[in-house]
């Protein structure tokens, strides 16, 4: 996770960025990791009018890809959405991910599936109003494997309507609590390709702990207020 803020060096990862890649390379992976015993959701951003025929990993033992969705951005890149099942026991490490498509397959990609979880729980809005700059959420966390920093990175997924915002901040450890501030969609409309701004929006977040390993992902379904 710190080498890629190193590599980018954004706090916000709009999908729209991606709009512009080359065949053959994949845009953006949202999450870096799989966890084991779960069903997974993981989220690609590909170029366009180059269907996904299916995802290789390698080593493949205790993979297995059951489902496949999509949708046109509009902008040049799809958005691919794969359930992937892990097996409880699936050796933890890393795995090479190649998505095989119609006009050839991508250059590999790493994913690790981590040997403990950090865990988040009743995820909550505690503010998000209209013209707030930031929607202000608040987590449980644990972390019987390891430990989270005083301000762990924030990853998040806000969908509004089709164009997702996708971006990581920093937190800040409250007691057993992690509380953030994500920016509002409206924030960033003078962007090019902003995301959507509807007012009925699900949030999906992740913590990353000091080790470099994601905790599950926590969800909630929030209402803008004027």
């Amino acid at each position: 996770m710190k080498h890629l803020l190193t590599t980018i060096g954004l706090l916000l990862l709009p999908l729209a960025v991606y709009a512009q890649e080359a065949p053959g390379v994949v845009g953006s992976i949202y999450p870096t990791q799989l966890v084991r015993g779960q069903s997974n959701v993981l989220h690609l951003a590909l170029g366009r009018n180059n269907p996904v025929k299916a995802l290789e990993f390698t080593p493949a033992d205790g993979i297995t890809v059951t489902r496949t969705d999509s949708r046109d951005l509009n902008q040049g890149s799809v958005w691919w959405e794969f359930t992937v099942n892990v097996a409880p026991n699936a050796a933890p490490g890393p795995r090479q991910l190649v998505v095989v498509q119609e006009r050839g397959r991508t250059a590999p990609a790493t994913l690790t599936i981590p040997d403990h979880l950090p865990a988040l729980s009743n995820l909550r809005v505690a503010a998000a109003q209209v013209n707030r700059p930031t929607v202000d959420v608040q987590v449980n966390a644990s972390n019987p494997g390891g430990k989270f920093n005083d301000a762990p990175y924030i990853w998040f997924l806000l969908s509004c309507g089709p164009q997702p915002e996708m971006g990581v901040v920093r937190g800040k450890v409250d007691g057993a609590m992690i509380r953030a501030s994500i920016p509002n969609p409206r924030t960033l409309q003078d962007k090019a390709a902003a995301p959507s701004t509807g007012t009925h929006c699900d949030l999906q977040l992740r913590a990353t702990d000091d080790s470099n390993i994601d905790s599950n992902t926590a969800t909630v379904t929030f209402d803008f207020t004027p």
